[in-house]
């Protein structure tokens, strides 16, 4: 279904109002709402819509060296395998 405030956006710029609002007919009555709120509550992606990147997440392999093991109470070294044994 296309949207017709979609139709101002040109080169994907919003050319509308400059607070964003948009009048949609709801039933018998036209009822105005904020163009970013109305498109996110229809899941309608909008043009000039900024894209999240994703998080590059980095791990730290000796995160866990010099933490106590909670099981025996004595530090961790980097040698010892997941049991806790070297």
């Amino acid at each position: 279904m296309e949207h017709r405030f979609l139709q101002l956006f040109v080169d994907g710029k919003w050319t509308g109002n400059p607070d964003r609002s948009i009048k949609v007919r709801e039933g018998s009555n036209v009822v105005t709402h904020n163009l970013d709120e109305y498109a996110k509550a229809h899941g309608i992606e909008l043009p000039d819509a900024k894209k999240h990147k994703k998080a590059k997440i980095e791990v730290n392999s000796n995160a866990d060296m010099g933490h106590e093991d909670p099981r025996t109470g004595t530090p961790k070294h980097g040698d010892r395998d997941s049991e806790g044994q070297e």
